[in-house]
């Protein structure tokens, strides 16, 4: 764990200067004056993939922006069972409940390897209260997270298996001219995404290899060899 100092990152000491707390999403609108009103240092921090970051019902004291890789939001219901709610994908923030009660509503694990930076809930509170820059952003970046969970739902819950996947696919591609490359976790966390076992979805990727939809699948990644075939596919496949 490295601590970062605001006065540092501010001024672009040490390795600061490549640092996402000057341009992440949440900090982005703030100047010198907001960032002298800081104290508390704010922790950059790396986790393997699989690694929990916190856990339901874990006392809320940070908040976190993720800088690489991709997280898990996981509900546990009464029953004991759990589905991912959101994908946390870089330059999102998440543990936003943190402002509003003393714990956290779900659980966060790593899907990939993780770099995120992990923000103490009284810089936020207090910054807030004093910054209409951050309360902007704050606002800004709660309201992106209920869009994104409200179109996320709706995306790779409707629609036969191949289409929901393929829009997945389509909104965590990385783009290169019409052809991508999108990462890959394990069946059983997608099966937990999208509701169904672990099988459904190793056969549903089969069938769109099959037809040409996507290639080269292996641990962490698949190909896409046309992003218009698949947005086609995706589109008709509801």
């Amino acid at each position: 764990m490295k601590t970062i100092e605001i006065k540092s990152a501010w001024q672009g000491n040490s390795d600061c200067n490549a640092c996402s707390i000057r341009s992440s999403a949440l900090f982005a609108e703030l100047n010198e004056e907001d960032f002298s009103k800081i104290h508390s240092p704010i922790d950059d921090l790396r986790f393997e993939a699989n690694a929990g970051i916190y856990t339901q019902g874990n006392s809320a004291e940070h908040l976190f922006t993720l800088r690489e890789g991709y997280i898990k939001l996981l509900h546990i219901n009464s029953d004991g069972s759990t589905r991912i709610v959101r994908l946390v994908m870089p330059g999102d923030l998440f543990g936003m409940e943190a402002l509003l009660g003393k714990s956290y509503t779900h659980s966060a694990a790593a899907l990939s390897n993780i770099h995120l930076c992990r923000i103490p809930k009284a810089i936020i509170s207090s910054l807030g209260e004093e910054s209409p820059r951050l309360h902007r952003q704050i606002v800004k970046k709660w309201g992106e997270a209920l869009t994104q969970s409200e179109s996320w739902f709706s995306e790779i819950n409707t629609g036969r298996i191949e289409a929901r996947l393929a829009r997945f696919f389509l909104r965590i591609a990385k783009i290169s001219g019409d052809m991508a490359v999108a990462p890959l976790f394990k069946r059983e966390d997608m099966g937990l995404m999208m509701d169904v076992k672990f099988e459904t979805i190793s056969r549903a990727l089969a069938s769109m290899a099959e037809q040409g939809l996507i290639s080269n699948i292996g641990k962490l990644s698949i190909q896409i060899p046309s992003i218009k075939n698949l947005e086609s596919f995706s589109q008709a496949g509801v």
